[in-house]
């Protein structure tokens, strides 16, 4: 009797710590941006359908044969290195499918290829990376990805590219009068107001072209049972307005959005316009700490 309760604690205890191995945690020990460490949402992850749930539940939400859509806040310390930990949890679980960065366009991809498995050794000259994205906030995105993905996907057009639906259109053309409106209004606010209204429509032309060919790319790499990761900013993530726009019915995804934190307490305020559609069971938010408050706008000329 003694012997069988032994056994049956020694096992359950090896379970539980198999379990407590394999059991994933994005959530920094450490924050690196400076502001919000008390707020009582920290860390926390959340969803329009369930509200908070753990990472453990996230990752089982995952879909296999799919891909993960992780919006960020470009330039904040802790959403890279999250990225850089959801890619070592998905790989250790053996689900880490591709990897794609909008960070990244479809000219470099054979440089991607060249480095594939070799990330330690890789250079921003090897891969002609752009300047214009920091390479230091990217550096261990891209290399974890190489040595760790079934392949990374440039997912991104190229600028001649962009030129070119500047002045033709995006290639599928638009959706409907509320996001194209909506899309225009977010283009116009995040240049400062300093657009041109009547060049919004061309803009607008190049956002669409960039969402419709990162989901080409997704389409192009789904690999059975594993999880693709698009690493971009969080409007080209949002169910309402960007890449998953265009995705087709039959290619499972999620997005998490990196959400850096205010003096708001209420978690579904933080949650993008749905432009009146359900996008509850699809998306994901992520409470961060914050960066000290920028006035991005200051300085340029009216």
């Amino acid at each position: 009797m003694r012997l069988t309760l032994l056994l049956t604690l020694l096992l359950s205890g090896a379970g539980l710590m198999e379990a407590s191995a394999g059991t994933p945690d994005i959530v920094p020990d450490r924050w690196l941006a400076q502001e919000q460490h008390d707020h009582p949402l920290i860390g926390d992850i959340w969803s329009l359908s369930t509200g908070s749930i753990s990472a453990v539940e996230l990752f089982n939400s995952l879909p296999r044969g799919g891909w993960l859509l992780l919006g960020e806040q470009h330039d904040h310390p802790d959403h890279h290195q999250i990225q850089v930990t959801l890619l070592q949890s998905l790989s250790q679980q053996g689900r880490l499918g591709a990897v794609a960065f909008e960070m990244l366009n479809t000219e470099q991809q054979p440089l991607l290829d060249q480095w594939l498995g070799r990330g330690d050794e890789v250079t921003p000259e090897d891969l002609d990376w752009n300047p214009g994205w920091p390479w230091e906030r990217y550096e261990l995105q891209v290399r974890t990805a190489l040595n760790l993905a079934e392949r990374v996907i440039a997912a991104d057009l190229p600028r001649a590219q962009q030129s070119q639906a500047y002045v033709e259109g995006a290639p599928a053309g638009e959706l409907d009068t509320a996001h194209s409106e909506f899309m225009k209004e977010l283009l116009f606010t995040s240049h400062c107001g300093k657009l041109p209204r009547e060049h919004l429509g061309q803009m607008l032309q190049v956002q669409l072209a960039r969402d419709q060919q990162m989901t080409d790319a997704l389409a192009q790499h789904v690999y059975p049972q594993r999880t693709g990761v698009l690493i971009t900013g969080a409007v080209h993530a949002w169910q309402s307005t960007g890449v998953p726009r265009w995705i087709e019915p039959e290619l499972p995804h999620l997005s998490l959005l990196l959400s850096s934190l205010n003096n708001t307490t209420d978690a579904s305020a933080y949650l993008p316009e749905s432009l009146g559609l359900d996008v509850s069971e699809r998306e994901f938010l992520l409470f961060t700490a914050a960066l000290p408050e920028q006035d991005h706008c200051a300085g340029i000329n009216p």
